[in-house]
């Protein structure tokens, strides 16, 4: 249960970044923490959530997240989840697919779960 919870937040996520929808952040609760993989991705709050999103949105590509390894565990009101795979940045050229690692904790709200931890990293090889 916990991994499909995961699944769908990811998925609901994905589909924001790719369409560039500016809502990204509502799928995050309001006190959220998100740690991108980049210098200076931290966010604390959703209203800086959403200006980082923002800034992501700007540029000439877009973001999404494949991650086919995927751990999770919980609860009915928490659910962490860790995932291992790749960052998709989709250009009007091509893509490319780099490694990435995401620790994140989801809570339960009347209507869905939200991003509450959302940490990622780009792993060397």
């Amino acid at each position: 249960m916990t991994v499909e919870i995961a699944r769908q937040a990811l998925e609901a996520i994905n589909r924001r970044m790719r369409d560039r929808d500016t809502a990204v952040a509502d799928l995050f609760v309001p006190h959220a923490l998100l740690v991108g993989s980049e210098a200076g991705e931290i966010a604390s709050g959703r209203e800086a959530i959403t200006t980082l999103f923002a800034g992501i949105h700007s540029r000439d590509y877009t973001v999404c997240w494949d991650l086919p390894l995927l751990h999770s565990g919980g609860d009915t009101q928490r659910v962490w989840l860790f995932g291992e795979g790749h960052v998709v940045v989709e250009r009007a050229g091509g893509s490319d697919r780099l490694p990435y690692r995401l620790s994140a904790v989801l809570v339960a709200e009347s209507d869905g779960w939200r991003w509450e931890l959302f940490h990622g990293s780009e792993p060397r090889h």
